[in-house]
């Protein structure tokens, strides 16, 4: 497996699982929001080199994204490897060691989740875990920096699938694309929301995340995108 980095985030106040799984050799866990507190629940910390440790109270996995692909995919430190990945401390994709041997033979560029189905729209996960404010920035901040993805908006979330859990295996230069395109979106939208530097502590971006995931991928139809189970370890 020396062509597949997976990392998996992990938080110093987790519980502990009832029923722990063996972490394969090609996951490696990584502590979020370092930065936040003198506990150390991993090796790989997301306080190191190019970080947004600081803001994981909002951003939650996504600061573990954030220095993959700052620390991993770009510049002379970043690794080799052909696939890179997320996964969270109890959200794992349902993939095996032999399924993951041949993502580079059948040419997949990414693995997500099955999305989960929302009725009537994904509007409705809008309501459970979006306030209507943040909605509104998210898309201002489409609008002025990626107005064709903001025009495949409606069309996109009008449909009931959303991609779930900001988890994903992903070909290095796929998953280095979409994270200059997410992290200016989101920083954006964090200028609109809040007074530079200010913390809301709620997971807000964390959530957008989720819907900026299935915008981008759905937007991508070309890609050679493979869908699988997850598995939530209790």
């Amino acid at each position: 497996m020396k062509e597949i980095e997976v990392y998996m985030a992990k938080f110093h106040s987790d519980k502990p699982l009832r029923n722990p799984m063996t972490v394969p050799d090609w996951l490696t866990p990584i502590q979020v929001g370092a930065a936040i507190t003198k506990e150390r629940v991993a090796e790989v910390l997301d306080c190191c080199g190019d970080n947004i440790s600081d803001k994981n109270a909002d951003y939650c996995e996504l600061t573990a994204l954030y220095w993959i692909w700052k620390n991993r995919l770009c510049g002379d430190s970043g690794s080799r490897c052909r696939y890179f990945g997320l996964f969270h401390y109890r959200r794992w994709l349902d993939v095996s060691n032999a399924e993951l041997q041949k993502m580079a033979d059948h040419d997949v560029d990414v693995v997500l989740p099955f999305p989960t189905v929302h009725e009537p729209d994904i509007s409705e996960h809008h309501a459970r875990y979006v306030k209507e404010t943040d909605w509104a920035a998210v898309m201002q901040a489409l609008q002025e920096l990626e107005p064709e993805y903001y025009a495949a908006c409606e069309r996109i979330f009008s449909q009931e699938y959303l991609y779930n859990y900001n988890i994903l295996i992903a070909k290095a230069d796929v998953l280095k694309a979409y994270c200059e395109w997410l992290f200016p979106v989101l920083e954006r939208t964090e200028a609109l929301l809040l007074p530079e530097g200010g913390r809301r502590g709620d997971r807000y971006i964390g959530y957008l995340g989720e819907n900026l995931l299935t915008l981008y991928f759905m937007y991508h139809r070309e890609l050679n995108i493979v869908c699988t189970g997850r598995i939530m370890l209790t």
